[in-house]
């Protein structure tokens, strides 16, 4: 067989399905589309350990949108987000609307004030969100169990659906996309193989400031 039509390296590998436990925190990390207004604070669900959307207070419309940046509900406010507001909201068990403390991972932030409607579609979203199927390569699932590699799989999700698509050969898609990992900038590009939808690589590097 000519070396031309033989498969390469890329195509062969098994696809593998995640089914460890993140070695770090999942809340750490943070992906905001373009399409999230600048001014919207991050909800984070103490719950499940992650941020799932993005919600703004303006006048006296609550604009709740989830993380590729649709909007999920639109209710009405009696306050205005403002300076002296925690730049974190945060929804779970414990929290309580407008009251400030402290997440389990460490994070200071104040209770989100949305109805339970609201939240519950927020969280539909999430859910929704990671049903899309995503495998690794055996390297690519070894980086995953490494702490300083280990990227959440709903912003590898995200990085696929809104990142910026980069030149890639014919059996691949790359993808790169800003992210923050406990709050330092940091730039993500990810290797995909499309027709099974398994992760080849994932590079993440500090951004300078």
């Amino acid at each position: 067989m000519p070396s031309a039509c033989l498969p390469t390296a890329t195509e062969t590998e098994p696809a593998l399905p995640w089914t460890g436990r993140n070695p770090v925190c999942a809340g750490w990390f943070e992906m905001r589309s373009a399409r999230v207004p600048r001014d919207a604070r991050p909800v984070y669900d103490e719950d499940m350990d992650c941020i799932i959307g993005y919600h703004r207070s303006f006048a006296s419309v609550a604009s709740t949108y989830d993380l590729t940046g649709q909007v999920v509900a639109l209710d009405a406010c009696v306050d205005a987000d403002g300076a002296g507001r925690a730049r974190l909201l945060v929804a779970g068990t414990l929290w309580q609307p407008r009251v400030r403390g402290m997440t389990r991972s460490g994070a200071a932030g104040e209770g989100l004030a949305a109805p339970a409607t609201t939240l519950a579609r927020l969280r539909g979203r999430f859910i929704a969100l990671a049903r899309q199927p995503l495998h690794f390569t055996l390297a690519a699932l070894a980086d995953m169990h490494e702490p300083d590699r280990f990227v959440p799989l709903h912003i590898l999700r995200l990085v696929i659906r809104c990142g910026t698509r980069l030149a890639a050969a014919a059996d691949m898609a790359r993808f790169a996309a800003p992210i923050t990992r406990r709050g330092v900038p940091t730039a993500l590009e990810l290797t995909l193989r499309p027709r099974d939808h398994t992760v080849l690589r994932v590079r993440t590097w500090p951004v300078a400031g």
